[in-house]
């Protein structure tokens, strides 16, 4: 049966951001199955390409493999009043909210009443990308996670993409027949290989040398991140170590990464590591595979530990490249040290230049990991991906009728 199905999301493509770019391969999926799909999302989605028509502003715009439906200007009330009508006139049987409040400005207890107003009209589904809560006013105390834990229990359905927020929602009160963990899976293209001639030649672009050692950190400069860890672990290193920074340094939802940057821009000042740092910039899929295959390893070191919820994670791993991270907090079994990652503590600069001194002279076991890592990706393909959450709507459906 197909499905007419409703993607609720803050940031879109040409947008930068990890829910958008989520939000796009997993509509691409869906659709592969023969479902119909909605993105309902930022006015600022529209881009340079899909401009506004005077006489008929509320019309979707088809992308091929959904309608976007780009008509929200602030998360507030209004937006909720606008799915609506949305899911009314589109007949939307499930309407999906892609929760991460720094993709809403962090300002949305709005959508705290999104299931309550689509009662009757669609089935609401929320897939939490993280449990950060919102901002709602100075003070607010324990306001602010009831407001992601009463989102949680009035949807229909809960997905969640790792064990330790599934635990932390089971506790919350949410019911485990709500409630399934689906994995992310990688925003970034990696059916692209570079030839040898492509990557020496990108190397030779940097100004590395024959024996100098790449690590490469992906993606946003945010604090969770810990790129500022790295920098004091490299300050550690020889000269003959390099890192570059792969892909855009901000996105456009989170204002706390422009403050980031000035910090790590600060920090290679006081280090004196101009010259042994790296800037892709934003590069298309083809080319950021290239500077993937150029780095000898990729080096990320959580400041809360490594998730499944990471979409740099899921980048890396697919792209078959090996990594250093920091342990999880919780256990994830699907990560195992020294087979498909190297492990090291959370904020131990110490640990982490060690680990990195270790791999750069053991290219044996750089290869290990990295094999590891392919293998393990396959696991997080969006065909599957997409298959689960399928899955889980049907679920919902049958149980909430």
């Amino acid at each position: 049966m197909q499905l007419k199905i409703g993607l609720v999301t803050g940031e879109y493509p040409p947008m930068e951001g990890g829910v958008g770019s989520f939000t796009q391969e997993l509509a691409r999926a869906i659709a592969r199955h023969g479902h119909e799909v909605h993105i309902i999302t930022s006015l600022q989605a529209r881009g340079q390409d899909s401009k506004r028509r005077i006489w008929s502003p509320h019309e979707p715009i088809n992308v091929g493999y959904a309608w976007l439906h780009p008509r929200i200007n602030r998360w507030h009330w209004s937006a909720v009043a606008a799915i609506a009508n949305i899911a009314l006139e589109q007949e939307l049987q499930i309407v999906n909210l892609q929760f991460q409040a720094a993709a809403y400005d962090m300002k949305i207890p709005a959508l705290n009443a999104l299931a309550w107003r689509l009662h009757g009209v669609s089935k609401t589904v929320v897939t939490f990308h993280d449990l950060r809560f919102p901002y709602l006013f100075p003070k607010a105390g324990r306001l602010r996670p009831w407001i992601v834990n009463r989102l949680a229990k009035s949807a229909d359905g809960v997905i969640v993409t790792n064990d330790e927020d599934k635990e932390q929602l089971l506790d919350a009160g949410v019911k485990s027949i709500d409630l399934v963990r689906i994995p992310i899976g990688s925003n970034i293209r990696a059916d692209n290989v570079s030839s040898q001639v492509e990557i020496d030649a990108l190397r030779d672009e940097l100004g590395l040398y024959e024996g100098q050692i790449l690590l490469g950190y992906f993606g946003f400069l945010n604090a969770s991140k810990g790129a500022d860890i790295l920098l004091q672990a490299l300050a550690k290193l020889d000269n003959n170590t390099h890192l570059i920074f792969l892909g855009a340094s901000m996105g456009s939802s989170d204002p706390e990464n422009k403050n980031f940057l000035a910090h790590i821009q600060q920090l290679i000042h006081d280090f004196q590591l101009d010259s042994r740092i790296h800037w892709s910039g934003f590069q298309e899929d083809s080319t950021l595979s290239t500077y993937f295959q150029a780095a000898d390893m990729m080096v990320m070191p959580y400041r809360d530990g490594v998730s499944l919820r990471r979409g740099t994670l899921m980048a890396i791993l697919a792209q078959g490249r090996p990594l250093i991270t920091t342990r999880s907090k919780g256990k994830i079994l699907e990560l195992i040290h020294g087979q498909n990652v190297w492990l090291s503590p959370i904020d131990d600069i110490g640990a982490l230049s060690d680990a990195i001194r270790k791999l750069s002279i053991d290219e044996a076991l750089r290869n290990q990991l990295a094999l590891g890592a392919k293998q393990l990706s396959r696991s997080f393909s969006w065909e599957k991906i997409a298959e689960k959450t399928l899955d889980f709507y049907s679920r919902v459906l049958i149980r909430t009728e």
